[in-house]
Formats: structure tokens, C-alpha cells, sequence
């Protein structure tokens, strides 16, 4: 019974997808979207508890579920179900405007529970060929997504992701054939369990040099869809073309389901050949995504290529924690996947209430949203405060986490680069995000009242971000500390 949740958990959005293509009434929409959404959150729930209660649970040895699986799994239901409640009201916005028509909205929320699916498989998988299809599955879904509003800024963003993506995934694809082959090898030509992840590191043996180099390519393959400079060329684009539920699902969700793809195969090369290897690349594609994002950030005009670029920000930091290594890199990272998560859906969520505000992205052009919607002018300085490390919000405590363990590995000089980044970026977010909140808004501003769905879901996402960074629940921290314990082996 217990490994059947594993099977359930994917196939509910995948089927009341497909259910969606044959209902045409809004409201109905609606209620299928967010009650997939929430039996996903409970699926994922129950699967917690199971997992805590009794160890890892496995499914014909295709799905499994242990305590790092966890993180990632709940986060992509939470958001599920926080964007679908806000997709409830920002969906009456888009038809009210013009920029969604009521024929296409079937289509629609099939693909975004087809999407969400697909990243259920990615986190539940346990055969990394599995995990491979899924995430390539996750592309197809949420490409058509991206371009969905059809306009040309759209198909071009959506193309670019689909090329730079599948090209990337391909180099993981090799990566994947290399670690099968050091397992094959391992068990002396024998194939069973060479293909899933908990089969491979209770392998002794491996062959450490085609590991590193199946490593290697894993990184660039999967990095190019977590977003990893120098492979993350099409975030920026996606995530500001995409509709604004999607965008909070892409940087939200998606990103971190790539992240859990490279976790998997350091755990398989620490086994192997030893932490230092994974650990050092993974600190230096984590520093060059800070650098190189810090630049774009200071000079972009656009709201959501600006968010675009914090989530290559912020997926570089995940990256130097896992590099720094140790409980509390490890630990730091893994916190930080949850914050980021948190706070970047929000942002994303009141970026797109803003941008139909005003009708446009261009932040110079953004001004007064506090006095035309003061909840959504306040949690948009408080998502900001929070993405830019400031306390008490909770990226603050999982950026501290990442600072202290680079310091006690004795990376001075990556923790320094990494602090200077962090003040230049703080004070160019904060002076964009000012623009926008600050000031009287033009009269061409929509004044409406606040949409109550779309504030619930934020509100929601909001007392998270503000709990994790002022107390830990016990629960929390002990998932944290169990996850961190897979990942080191």
C-alpha cells in the first residue's frame, strides 16, 4: 500500500489533466485545478509520513521516496497547490484583459497538470533513465507554456529553451550511460539495479574515472536546466515570457527538480571517487552563477528578466553550499532550496499582478504600486528584502548557513567574491524594487481592488518565508538533517 502513493502521487495530475481537455466551464477549471493541487500536497504528506515512520519506500524499483526526496517533494505540491489557488483569480485578470481566451483555458491548466507530473516523476524517480525522461518531460510541458500567450517574444523565449535545454539534457544523457556502464562493470557484467541510484552507491568499486567524467557531463546536462552559469541562457527569457503562475512554477519548482538530478550523482561520485572532485565543480559553477548574474540584475529593466537572473543568482548558491561541503553546507543548501522556492514563487505571483497593473515590465515605467495595491506593494518589498538576504526573512539564515561552511572549509576567497556579490546585488535590488513600490502611480494604472485568490496564495507563501527565518520547526529541521545525511552518503 505504502509504494502504491508512489505510483498515485504523478498519476493524479497526469489524469485529471487529461479529464481537463473535455471540460469547458471556467469554474470547473478551476475546482479540478486546485483539488488535483491539494491531493498532491496530501499524497506528498502521507508519503512523508511514511517515509519518516518506517525508511525509504521503493516501486518495482522505478520510483522511491527516502528523506532527501522529501525536500523536493513537498515543495513542488506546496507550490502546486499556492499557484493554482492564485491561478483562480489571475486567470479572471488575463480573460477581463484580453490576453487569455476562454476556449484555450482547457489547454491550458491540462499542461500545467501535466507539467507539475512530470516534476513529481523527476523527484520520485529512482532509475536515472527515469529520471531523465521525466525531466526531459518537464521541457516538453512547460515549453509549450512558456509560448503559450503566443505573442513573439513568447515562441522565441520557448525555442530558445527547448534548444539550449535539450541540448544540455542530452550531455546528461551520456552522463547517465557512463555511470551505468561503471556499475555494469562493477557487478562484473550484471545489469540488475545498474540503473537505479539506490543499487549504484551500495556498489563498491566503481570505477572512479568514467564516474568523474559521467559527472562532468551530468553537471553541464543538468545545470543547463537548474540554470547554472555559464548554461543559463534560457532562464531570463522563460521565466519573464512564461505566464506568471508558470514563471512561479519554473523558478519556484522546476529548477530545484534539476538541482535533486545533480544531487543524485554527487552522492554517486563522493562514493566513488571521493567528495573533493563534485565538490570543487559544483563550488565553481556555483561562483560563476552568482558573478555573472550580479552584472545583469544591476542593469535590467525588465521585472521578471530581473527575477529571471536571481533565480541563476540564487541556484548558484545552492551550488557553493553543496561545494563547500559538510553538514552545513549541505544543510544550508538544502534549507535554501525551500526559501528560494518559497520566495521566488511569490515574487513571480505579485510581479504578474503588478505588470497587469500598469501593462508593461519596464521598471522605470513601474511607479506607486504601493498606493494602487498596498498588499502586494508590501509583499513585494518583503519577497525583495528576502531574495537580496536581508533578516529576519528565511534566505538570510540559509545564505548565513552557506557563508559559515565556506569559512570552515577555508574557501576565504570564494566566501569574500561571494560577499561582495551579495552587497552589490542587495543594494541593485533594492533600488529597482523601490522604483516600483515608491512613488504616485500613473492615471492609465489599474485601480481595481485586489484579487482575494491570488493574496491567499501569496499570504500563504509569505508566512512561510517569514516563519523559516525566524524559528525552525522541529519537524523541519529534522527532515533537513536527514536529507543532509543521504546526500553525504
Amino acid at each position: 500500500m505504502s509504494s502504491t502513493l508512489l505510483w498515485i502521487t504523478p498519476l493524479v495530475p497526469a489524469a485529471i489533466g487529461l479529464c481537463m481537455l473535455r471540460v469547458r466551464s471556467e469554474r470547473m477549471l478551476s475546482v479540478l485545478d486546485v483539488g488535483s493541487s491539494m491531493t498532491v500536497l496530501g499524497l506528498a504528506m502521507a508519503i512523508a509520513y511514511k517515509v519518516i515512520a518506517s525508511g525509504p519506500l521503493t516501486a518495482v524499483g522505478l520510483l522511491r521516496a527516502d528523506d532527501l526526496t522529501l525536500v523536493f517533494l513537498l515543495l513542488v505540491g506546496l507550490l502546486a497547490l499556492v499557484t493554482s489557488v492564485a491561478t483562480v483569480g489571475w486567470i479572471q485578470q488575463e480573460i477581463a484583459k484580453g490576453e487569455m481566451r476562454k476556449e484555450s483555458l482547457r489547454y491550458y491548466y491540462a499542461l500545467v497538470q501535466g507539467f507539475i507530473a512530470t516534476m513529481l516523476v523527476t523527484v520520485l524517480a529512482d532509475n536515472l533513465g527515469i529520471l531523465w525522461i521525466a525531466m526531459e518531460g518537464t521541457t516538453i510541458t512547460s515549453a509549450v507554456l512558456v509560448g503559450f500567450h503566443g505573442h513573439k517574444q513568447g515562441l522565441e523565449a520557448a525555442w530558445k529553451y527547448i534548444i539550449v535545454t535539450t541540448i544540455g539534457i542530452s550531455f546528461g544523457l551520456f552522463g547517465t550511460v557512463l555511470v551505468y556502464g561503471a556499475a555494469t562493470h562493477a557487478q562484473s557484467g550484471g545489469t540488475a539495479g545498474s540503473m537505479n541510484w539506490s543499487s549504484i552507491v551500495a556498489l563498491s568499486h566503481l570505477d572512479p574515472s568514467i564516474v568523474r567524467i559521467g559527472f562532468i557531463f551530468v553537471l553541464v546536462g543538468y545545470g543547463a536546466k537548474a540554470g547554472l552559469a555559464p548554461v543559463h541562457m534560457w532562464l531570463p527569457d522563460a521565466h519573464s515570457q512564461a505566464p506568471s503562475p508558470v514563471s512561479a512554477l519554473l523558478s519556484g519548482a522546476l529548477i530545484k527538480c534539476a538541482l535533486l538530478g545533480i544531487l543524485r550523482f554527487h552522492t554517486i561520485a563522493c562514493h566513488a571517487c571521493g567528495p573533493a572532485f563534485s565538490e570543487r565543480l559544483l563550488l565553481i559553477f556555483g561562483l560563476i552563477s552568482v558573478v555573472v548574474a550580479t552584472p545583469f540584475i544591476l542593469v535590467q529593466h525588465d521585472l521578471k528578466r530581473l527575477l529571471g537572473y536571481h533565480s541563476v543568482e540564487h541556484v548558484g548558491i545552492i551550488a557553493l553550499g553543496i561545494g563547500f561541503g559538510g553538514r552545513l553546507g549541505v544543510f544550508g543548501a538544502l534549507l535554501h532550496v525551500i526559501n528560494h522556492g518559497v520566495t521566488k514563487a511569490l515574487a513571480f505571483l505579485i510581479a504578474g499582478d503588478a505588470i497587469s497593473r500598469f501593462g508593461t515590465r519596464d521598471i522605470p515605467k513601474m511607479r506607486g504600486y504601493l498606493g494602487i495595491a498596498p498588499w502586494c506593494g508590501t509583499l513585494l518589498l518583503m519577497a525583495a528584502f528576502s531574495l537580496a538576504g536581508a533578516p529576519p526573512f528565511s534566505i538570510f539564515i540559509s545564505e548565513l548557513m552557506v557563508i559559515r561552511a565556506g569559512i570552515s572549509a577555508g574557501h576565504a576567497l570564494a566566501v569574500g567574491v561571494f560577499l561582495v556579490m551579495m552587497v552589490v546585488i542587495f543594494a541593485g535590488l533594492v533600488h529597482h524594487v523601490g522604483q516600483i513600490v515608491f512613488g504616485v502611480a500613473d492615471a492609465k494604472a489599474d485601480r481595481s481592488p485586489e484579487s482575494r485568490w491570488p493574496l491567499l496564495g501569496m499570504l500563504t507563501l509569505t508566512v512561510v518565508m517569514l516563519l523559516f527565518g525566524i524559528y525552525m520547526p522541529a519537524g523541519v529541521n529534522r527532515a533537513l538533517v536527514r536529507a543532509t545525511e543521504v546526500v553525504l552518503g
